[in-house]
Formats: C-alpha cells, structure tokens, sequence
C-alpha cells in the first residue's frame, strides 16, 4: 500500500531551480541584459537553466504530479476535494500581497513613471494605480482575464494556467480514477493538447510521471528510462526557440519525468539547499518583478551616478538584485505559508459541509 503521508522533496527541489531559472532569465537576459550578448533570447533559450519559459513549463508539470500522486494512491475523493476547494486560497492570498506592494511602491513613487525606466522595463507598469484596479486585477481577472496592460506583476500571466491547469487535474482525476486503463486516458489527453500546443499538457504530463513513478519507484527499469529522459530533456533543450511549443512540453516533462525516475538525479533535488529554495520558490518568483522594477531600476541611477559604463552598471545591479531578491523572498514567505495554512482550512470547512461524501474504492492495478 502506497504512503499517503509520503513527501516527494524533488519536487521541492525542482521547484526551487526553477524559480531561480526564471530569476536569473528576468535579471540577465530579459530585464537587464548587460550587452547584445546578453540580449539574445533566442540563443540564451538554449541553456535550460536560463530560459525562463522552460522554468515555469517545468513548474506545471511538477504542479500536474504533486496535485494528482495522493489521490492516485490512496483514491480519498475527501482529499481531492478539499485541495480543489483550497486552490483559489492558496493561489490569491500571496498573489494579492505582491501586488499591493507593487501598488505601494508605485504610488509612493519608488517604482517610478515607465519612460523613465530603462528599456524593456518600460513595457510593464505604465497605467495609473488604483485600489479598484488593484483588487480586480489581483482577485478577479489575474485568474480569468489576464492582461499585460493591467498586470501588478508581469511573471503572474502564468497563474490562469496554474488555476485552471490545477482543476483539469482535479476533473481529469475525478473522472477516471477508477478506470484500469486510465493510463491510456491520460497518454491520449497528453498527445491531445501536446499537439495543440497548450500549455496545459504540462499538468496531464505530470499526471503521468506520477502514476508511472507510483507503479514503478525503486525498480532498475524505471532508473534505466530516467537516464535516458534526463539525456534526451537536456538534448530537446538545445533545440528550444523563443516561441513555446511542442518542443517545450516535451523538454520540460521528459527532464521531470527524467529527474523523478532516476535516483541519483532525484537526490540532486533532495538536499538542504533544494528544499530551501523550494520553501521560496513561489515567493521568489512572486517577488523578483517588484525587485527588479524598484531596486534595480534605482541602483542603475545610483551606479551610473559613480561613473561605471553602461555595461558595467548593468552587470553589478543585476549580481547585487540576485541576493536581495532572495532576502525579499524570505520576508515575502509569510504571506505564502499563511495561504498554505488558510486554503487548508477553507478546503477543510467546505469538505465538512458535504456531509456522506464517499471515499471511492481503490481501482483494480493498471496492467
């Protein structure tokens, strides 16, 4: 019988890299690039550990196996119901914490007017703040109608997927649990939105490690196919462009897959630094706009001001943004384990309302 109280701390730890992926790409590449070097995303696309896209498609995936690996081994629907009532909980309370200090910041002036920003930070924050606009954007249409114009913060264009990428997970679970051939539900959904291209497939390709990995954990098979995914991960990543696609979903589930199949690569992402980061993974990728939009648009004044060439300043604020983003992450993560807390609660209170609901009987092994 499977442990439903196991952690899976790779997980952790994937998410963790990753949100330092996406910190280094938004300061060295995306925000900051320092010369015509550093502005070529489309080379820079090619090293996994600094294309950004590729860090957030590998956070769905890992979202798709981490929401899906309890019910597939104990089938407690309770369980599965009280993480889906908790998911806007857990998603909006440090979403709305973010950008209502993005707000202050604006309206007290320390993130100043766009066309004084350096390029490309101009392209964000060029609206007028307002309290009304503030909880629209961060209660309401963050999730469900997401606009780059009216954004507090520029990396959460990935929210609406992970909220509504979480309850695909959930129905998809939901309805075939208990099917002994759901694996090829799950294969066929995968090929399905794979060829859409959507990012959606993420969180299906996370349902599938995660049932392989519960099958298989331990055996020397399945060590075998994680070298080869790990191998091939790293190769697709060569092949990667700006553009998201294909190539992407299959890079970023064959690397997690690769990861969560081979022990020695599964224990990269166990240690004490993998579970630190993945303790602040969401709030350094919550904070790291607000960081670079203030701090670093502020230190290139402050270091232009000393004479450095244009290069130069470039380089300095942003390795001097890397380590204040992590302290703001740190004083950011109460407002992240508070809504771990709450949404815990609130799914608790509302699985509590639903009175007879049945545990579903375990399903027969997949053959």
């Amino acid at each position: 019988m499977p442990d439903a109280a196991k952690r899976y701390d790779f997980l952790d730890g994937l998410r963790g890299w990753a949100a330092v992926a996406v910190l280094f790409y938004h300061v060295f590449i995306d925000g900051l690039p320092a010369n015509a070097l550093m502005e070529d995303r489309a080379l820079w696309a090619r090293v996994f550990f600094l294309n950004g896209t590729l860090a957030v498609c590998v956070f769905f995936v890992v979202s798709g196996f981490s929401l899906s690996i309890r019910y597939l081994n104990t089938g407690d629907a309770r369980g599965l119901v009280r993480i889906a009532a908790g998911r806007y909980v857990r998603l909006v309370i440090p979403i709305f914490a973010i950008c209502a200090i993005t707000y202050l910041l604006m309206i007290t002036g320390v993130i100043g007017p766009a066309e004084l920003r350096p390029a490309p930070l101009g392209n964000f924050l060029q609206f007028t703040p307002s309290l009304e606009g503030l909880l629209t954007f961060s209660l309401v249409t963050v999730f469900f109608d997401y606009s780059d114009a009216a954004t507090y913060n520029p990396p959460l264009w990935t929210m609406s997927y992970e909220f509504f990428g979480s309850f695909l997970v959930f129905g998809i679970l939901a309805l075939v649990r208990g099917w002994p051939l759901r694996m090829w539900v799950f294969a066929l959904t995968f090929i399905v939105l794979t060829a859409w291209q959507s990012f959606y497939a993420l969180f299906i390709g996370g349902i599938i490690i995660a049932e392989v990995y519960r099958h298989f954990e331990g055996s020397n098979g399945l060590a075998r196919i994680g070298v080869a995914l790990c191998a091939g991960g790293i190769v697709l990543s060569l092949f990667l462009n700006l553009w998201f696609g294909m190539h992407y979903i299959l890079c970023a589930t064959a690397l997690t897959a690769g990861v969560a199949f081979f022990p020695p690569a599964r224990r990269l992402f166990e240690n004490r630094l993998a579970h630190f980061l993945g303790w602040i993974s969401f709030p350094l990728y919550l904070v790291q706009a607000a960081v670079i939009y203030a701090f670093s648009v502020r230190g290139l004044d402050f270091v232009s001001a000393l004479g450095w060439e244009a290069s130069a300043q470039r380089w300095i604020v942003g390795a001097a943004t890397i380590p204040v983003a992590f302290l703001c992450a740190i004083a950011f993560s109460p407002f992240n384990d508070a809504a771990v807390t709450l949404s815990r609660k609130a799914g608790a209170w509302f699985t509590s309302r639903l009175g007879g609901f049945a545990k579903q009987p375990a399903p027969r092994p997949v053959a």
